[in-house]
């Protein structure tokens, strides 16, 4: 029994300094390259809401409605284009009566235009989104990203006077795919890497 456990210490201890070893003579690096990311639309949000209290100059909900599509239309925006959710107005508890309408732009320029129907008092923006078509990520985005890591363990291995050997381990780090971004300031859109996590020999 003792000379069984004596062997289990010894092989254990000898599998320990082989994987010291093995991580001794290695290089891990981080390889990335940029993924091309398309926009399908850009969506925007407006909450239509009466003014509070009462006054003779108030208009009613349909009268806001009513001026805020013909000034929609003045801009080049259809109002089939706009698209009614009752419920997420609902859900801003502005405790008035109105509704939401979101807007489906093809373009930044036409988000912009459409976010100057806003008043800042019975109109307002309450969110705008990116939506993004699915990312390609294809033979030659990984290579790319696998090269720019190589270069990087080339680098750290003449620094140490070694020389770079085969590939040990690759692992895929590549974040999960956004496919609809909060962009409430109409912020340039972030870029979208492709991660690779990349161990090499050195001798």
């Amino acid at each position: 029994m003792k000379k069984l456990i004596l062997a289990a210490i010894i092989m254990v201890s000898a599998l320990g300094s082989h994987a010291q070893e093995q991580q001794i003579h290695s290089i891990q690096v981080g390889g990335g390259a940029r993924i091309e990311r398309e926009v399908e639309s850009y969506l925007i949000d407006f909450a239509i809401a009466v003014e509070y209290g009462e006054s003779e100059s108030k208009k009613s909900y349909e009268e806001l409605r009513k001026n805020f599509f013909t000034k929609a239309k003045e801009a080049g925006l259809d109002e089939s284009r706009f698209k009614e959710d009752k419920l997420a107005y609902q859900a801003l508890q502005l405790f008035r009566e109105g509704s939401l309408y979101t807007l489906k732009a093809s373009s930044r320029d036409e988000l912009l235009k459409a976010a100057r129907l806003a008043n800042g008092t019975v109109i307002n923006i309450t969110g705008t989104r990116i939506k993004f078509k699915p990312v390609v990520k294809d033979e030659k985005g990984f290579q790319a990203a696998f090269l720019n890591g190589k270069d990087k363990a080339a680098i750290i291995a003449k620094a140490i006077n070694k020389k770079l050997g085969p590939v040990l381990m690759v692992t895929d780090l590549t974040p999960l795919e956004t496919t609809v971004e909060e962009n409430f300031y109409f912020k340039p859109v972030a870029d979208q890497y492709i991660y690779l996590s990349i161990s090499f020999a050195i001798e």
